[in-house]
């Protein structure tokens, strides 16, 4: 294999020149980059892939920042994330934000000291000036602003959560409890509307007694369904994920409620263990890999200088198993 002593004496030149000339051509004659690059390519030498990254001020790293690396949610994002780096020559670094606006700053600074290329996030807990636009190459995926100015890969959150009522209303339910994630993120507000606009297609009155927020975790889940259960009688339960909707079937449980039998419960995710429980969980999916995918590609079209999609939605799909059934008599 050629190596850089073999393109030095081809060139007539010193090694150091030939790696100035490959890292810093700026600092060389013309004449002797051309030299260099001649030799380069009668010898057969490939350049190490460091010294060319420096030379183009590239690292082929990319941040995917999530809220919370314990929330096994973002496992297949990362997982297709990943797969598209790879495959375009990017190593990839996971940050963990732990759901605080300063450790996401802390990522997004790795780009701007030239540390990594690019980032995909997927929280929308960034700092607040991101949301008029940044000139870091950025993709946001799942989580989003309206009008956010800066390439979105995402759901219909609006449109997916009607639709899983719409299939609660569809087998006869009328009153049908929700737990929510915070209520201050886009997603969650937009899984709220598209619950009431479901009851009120059929002019069903939607009571605030009906809502209980959590915080996207099982506990906040079984939470949440001991205090929706103490002020609301409902049929249904429409879980704002999946981790929220394990959580509230354990407090189900306990109290001595069956499900479905006397509860029908809906999550939102499809995250590995749904079809694993007892009963079956139906629930909406997303197809998380293909997020991941589809946001990675979209980050290389930014980071190779093309035109990039402002806004993609990728479909999602309800899952129904064993966790509904119509309401008893």
């Amino acid at each position: 294999m050629p190596t850089i002593k073999d393109v030095a004496k081809l060139a007539g030149v010193s090694t150091a020149t030939v790696s100035r000339a490959m890292m810093s051509p700026e600092k060389v004659s013309e004449k002797t980059r051309l030299k260099v690059e001649l030799a380069v390519a009668e010898s057969g030498f490939s350049p190490n892939v460091i010294a060319r990254n420096l030379r183009r001020s590239e690292s082929k790293t990319i941040v995917i920042i999530v809220p919370d690396i314990a929330n096994m949610f973002f496992a297949s994002i990362v997982r297709g994330i990943q797969q598209v780096a790879l495959q375009n020559g990017y190593k990839v670094l996971l940050g963990d934000s732990i759901h605080t606006v300063e450790q996401a700053k802390v990522y997004m600074d790795l780009v701007r000291s030239k540390q990594a290329d690019g980032i995909i996030s997927l929280t929308a807990e960034l700092p607040m000036e991101i949301r008029q636009g940044t000139e870091i190459p950025m993709v946001m995926a799942c989580e989003y602003f309206p009008g956010f100015p800066i390439p979105t890969v995402r759901i219909d959150n609006r449109g997916s959560a009607k639709r899983a009522v719409d299939y609660l209303l569809d087998i006869g339910h009328s009153q049908i409890g929700c737990i929510t994630g915070p209520m201050e993120n886009p997603i969650c507000v937009d899984r709220k509307a598209g619950y009431q606009d479901s009851l009120q297609q059929l002019n069903i009155a939607v009571d605030e007694a009906a809502f209980e927020d959590g915080d996207f975790s099982f506990q906040s889940g079984y939470s949440a369904f001991m205090r929706l259960h103490e002020h609301y009688s409902m049929t249904a339960l429409f879980c704002f994920n999946d981790m929220m909707a394990l959580g509230a079937m354990k407090a189900a449980t306990q109290l001595g409620i069956k499900v479905p039998q006397q509860l029908s419960i809906v999550g939102f995710d499809d995250l590995l263990f749904a079809e694993y429980t007892n009963p079956e969980l139906t629930t909406i999916r997303q197809p998380q890999e293909d997020i991941g995918k589809t946001a990675a590609n979209t980050l290389m079209k930014i980071l190779q200088g093309s035109k990039a999609s402002q806004d993609t939605i990728v479909p999602t799909q309800l899952l129904v198993r064993s966790s509904c059934c119509s309401p008893s008599k």
